[in-house]
């Protein structure tokens, strides 16, 4: 499965601040197990490496931000899916601009726990929450 990780995602595994820890935690065990192929952009890598810092010391946080690097696949953006964005009904940019950016790379889908980014779910593109990742990927 090809999963976008929003980035809070990520902030709730590395600052274990989920109140469904072990749920996230079991997500990160299949990623490390390459039974779900993590991907990420560089807005995601940026975001956490502001918010670790707020939480973490500099050496922590660069090391965070290194597993991060060596877990996830990196996908990048264009000219188009920002366009696509701007035009689109969501008024969330950054959360659209996501969107398009995994449609064009034919992601799965997206786990988030971002209620309003839920709310952009379509078929061809579920966005799920970490409990709907689980369950489909126990099928």
């Amino acid at each position: 499965m090809k999963i976008f990780f929003d980035v809070n995602i990520l902030l709730d595994f590395f600052l274990e601040r989920s109140p469904k820890q072990d749920l996230i935690n079991t997500i990160f065990e299949k990623l490390d197990r390459n039974q779900i192929q993590g991907h990420v952009t560089i807005s995601v890598i940026q975001t956490c490496a502001y918010y670790l810092k707020q939480a973490k010391d500099l050496p922590v946080c660069k090391e965070i931000i290194g597993v991060i690097c060596e877990k996830f696949t990196l996908v990048e953006g264009d000219q188009n899916s920002i366009l696509s964005a701007i035009q689109s009904n969501h008024t969330d940019i950054e959360d659209s601009i996501h969107y398009f950016i995994c449609l064009n790379h034919h992601m799965d889908a997206i786990v988030t726990s971002d209620r309003d980014f839920l709310k952009l779910s379509k078929p061809y593109l579920p966005i799920i929450t970490p409990e709907e990742l689980m369950e489909s990927h126990s099928k």
